[in-house]
């Protein structure tokens, strides 16, 4: 069984999938700091369609700075405007995803499973995935597991 993490795991409205959170502002006429929560880079690309609260939104222009994507939103002009927005998600439609490969699925999907250790005992649910840096945690509970 494969696993892949390529886009976010949870968080999204029904029928879009999470590409970044906007974790902060850059500037004065509007621009956001997104996390990415995809590996698909070109989803911040100029002139892209992304959505925020549902809504759709042109990508005016893009910059990466380290790990972070600085981000100018079709609709955002102001300081006022993106301070708004900070810790909100940016989404594409569910169908805009990659189709997987047989036994690959997307992480996003895991969210419910059932997880038992080695020996067979179960653990509980998978609640959440966070990424890290080094690798992403899975949060069973109260246990995160590398």
């Amino acid at each position: 069984m494969n696993f892949q993490a390529s886009e976010a795991p949870t968080d999204g409205a029904a029928g879009f999938v999470p590409v970044g959170r906007i974790v902060g502002t850059f500037g004065l006429r509007g621009a956001v700091k997104v996390l990415p929560l995809t590996t698909f880079p070109e989803r911040f690309d100029e002139g892209r369609t992304l959505f925020l609260r549902g809504e759709p939104r042109e990508v005016r222009r893009s910059a990466w700075h380290k790990t972070l994507v600085r981000v100018w939103l079709e609709g955002v002009t102001s300081i006022e405007d993106a301070v708004a927005l900070v810790g909100e998600l940016l989404c594409v439609p569910e169908e805009d995803t990659p189709p997987l490969e047989e036994g690959e699925y997307m992480v996003r999907d895991l969210i419910g499973v059932e997880v038992f250790d080695e020996a067979g005992r179960r653990l509980g649910e998978l609640e959440e995935v966070i990424a890290a840096p080094a690798h992403d945690l899975y949060r069973v509970g109260e246990a995160l597991v590398p």
